[in-house]
């Protein structure tokens, strides 16, 4: 019994703690918005600018399209989530949004979209440009 009412205390701890992992505050932004004003579908993914090869630091978003996938005149707010501080990231110098053209994702192996660095922007978002915009990145193609 003591087993059991252990197991419950620790499975409520983990529901508890992974529902606020991504709850934002005023000062701690966990969350933001990427709003898609192109005329094209795109995919997006947040990463480290450090890494050279981006391949190796996240699998292929077309393979997530519910996370990572925003069509034209849509928004995503499921794509960019982060269990710590984007601010935290963003001072560092170690956030990078990368936007993927959804045709060259389908078309084309990851492999290759990496060696042949396929994306079709990098946003390296600054905190006054995060907090202006309410912690939102709208992408309007160019």
């Amino acid at each position: 019994m003591k087993r059991i009412s252990f197991l419950a205390i620790v499975f409520i701890w983990l529901l508890c703690t992974s529902y606020t992992c991504t709850k934002s505050t005023d000062t701690c932004h966990k969350k933001i918005t990427f709003i898609n004003n192109s005329s094209k579908e795109v995919y997006i993914h947040g990463g480290d600018p450090d890494t050279l090869n981006f391949v190796s630091l996240f699998p292929n978003p077309y393979n997530q399209p519910d996370l990572y996938r925003v069509k034209s005149g849509k928004k995503n707010t499921n794509g960019l989530i982060s269990r710590n501080c984007f601010e935290s990231a963003i001072e560092q110098g170690r956030l990078v949004v990368y936007v993927f053209d959804a045709e060259v994702l389908a078309n084309y192996s990851w492999g290759v979209i990496g060696k042949d660095y396929m994306v079709l922007k990098t946003i390296r978002p600054t905190i006054e440009e995060m907090e202006n915009s309410n912690w939102t990145i709208t992408f309007t193609g160019k």
